[in-house]
């Protein structure tokens, strides 16, 4: 950080509350301009970003198409949710690109907003009250998504009643000790016991996220969200996926739940959505959404939602991810980039796992192969550190390395990002002494 920047970041600190995610901190950068992948910092240093506001860079910074229409509604008109040409864009856009079933957009200004409001919808369609959660997830700070999220409630006092939780599928760190195939996916039927021990029979929906981002871009195995839409249904309740990070092209496709051939009763849309304009969204069917309470006049509204800035910028993103077929790019790309991440730190030893959908990555960081320490958060930092002074800027969760990519970089930027990467990586392992993988 250069001392202009500290100058500038200590003045924004003596005013501001404490609201900035670590890696920001970490970084310390003063942002001048952007473009596609890249940022350029104040003091004329510019960065590929992989951090990309933890997924929201959908379609890149500064899309002159994005810029053009946020431009034009700005001189148009901006207050109110009356109907106009924008908002009408965005529904058309993503009924063009959504499931047919899902046939009703409601929307709202954050993510947590919209995860409240799917789980109202949840319970007015279901005359029930119980929501069954996932270790490791990150579903937001308000009551109901603060109780769904894990590791975020110390110090907050009880969590809003009726939200269970239970162990999510990820592999490498199972909590149940299994080993996937062999287990038969042993976390759906430990949500079973779950449910079978702790629900007081009132179970209304199931909140997942296909990939957990936060917890590091963590990837379940095949069939895990068919067996969650199966244990839904057992209970007749409805599967909502918070597609906040995942949705529209992050991973491989429109929705991450359609790796395993899901359509969610409830689909919870944020971060790309807006590509940076805040703006989230509820999509379910107009049966549901009809139903109960939640259908009523003003019961499901927002203060901002469906304003007509904010419909521009879905519009946008959404017609671009159709257009260019950006969902199938990622698919490629971020296959290629998988790959090329795993051929070049196979024998890294600080490196526990390299995993990903689509141009949603993480790299998992340990300090001993068999335990599976996580890396302690000020080595980890050392390496974040060390790949923004090489160019690069990434996210972090826990000890994971998280890489969110626009879906319009290129080969040749994910390339050499890889090799910055792998480079990086095997000289902190070196300096810290870790052992190679044989």
């Amino acid at each position: 950080m250069s001392a202009g920047q500290a100058e500038h970041w200590a003045a924004e600190l003596s005013l501001m509350g404490p609201g900035i995610s670590e890696a920001v901190a970490w970084a310390g950068l003063v942002i001048a301009r952007a473009e596609g992948a890249m940022v350029t910092d104040t003091g004329g240093n510019s960065y590929l970003d992989l951090m990309g506001g933890a997924g929201v860079n959908l379609i890149g910074h500064s899309h002159p198409a994005y810029v053009a229409a946020l431009s034009e509604q700005i001189g148009a008109w901006l207050i109110g949710a009356h109907a106009s040409d924008a908002r009408l864009g965005a529904l058309r856009e993503l009924a063009a690109l959504l499931p047919a079933d899902l046939d009703r957009v409601q929307f709202y200004s954050s993510g947590a907003e919209a995860v409240e409001s799917a789980v109202r919808l949840a319970k007015s369609a279901t005359g029930k009250f119980e929501v069954l959660a996932f270790w490791g997830g990150f579903h937001g700070r308000t009551a109901t998504a603060l109780a769904a999220t894990g590791g975020a409630r110390a110090g907050l006092g009880p969590a809003m009643p009726g939200v269970l939780t239970t162990p999510y599928a990820s592999c490498y760190r199972c909590p149940l000790r299994a080993r996937y195939p062999e287990c038969g996916l042993a976390c759906v039927e430990f949500a079973r016991d779950v449910l079978r021990e702790q629900s007081s029979g009132s179970l209304a929906a199931i909140l997942v996220e296909p990939v957990q981002g936060r917890a590091g871009n963590v990837v379940p195995p095949r069939g895990f969200l068919g067996a969650l839409r199966e244990l839904a249904t057992e209970y007749d309740a409805l599967l909502i996926s918070d597609e906040s990070m995942t949705g529209l092209g992050r991973t491989g496709t429109v929705l991450a739940c359609a790796h395993d051939e899901v359509v969610p009763d409830i689909a919870i849309l944020g971060k790309g959505l807006g590509n940076g304009y805040p703006v989230s969204a509820v999509v379910a069917s107009a049966r549901l959404m009809s139903v109960g309470p939640f259908g009523r006049p003003s019961a499901s509204s927002s203060s901002f939602g469906g304003f007509p800035l904010a419909c521009s910028a879905v519009s946008v993103v959404a017609r671009t991810v159709r257009e260019q077929g950006l969902a199938a790019r990622s698919a490629a790309l971020g296959a290629e980039f998988l790959d090329r991440l795993r051929a070049l730190i196979p024998v890294t030893g600080i490196v526990g796992d390299i995993r990903g959908r689509g141009l949603a990555v993480g790299i998992e960081l340990v300090t001993d192969q068999a335990s599976r320490t996580p890396l302690p958060k000020s080595r980890l930092r050392a390496v974040f550190t060390e790949l923004l002074a090489r160019g690069v800027l990434v996210m972090t969760g826990g000890s994971t390395l998280r890489l969110y990519p626009p879906l319009t970089t290129t080969a040749d930027e994910l390339d050499r990002a890889a090799g910055i990467i792998a480079d990086t990586i095997a000289g902190t392992s070196a300096s810290i002494g870790a052992p190679a993988r044989p």
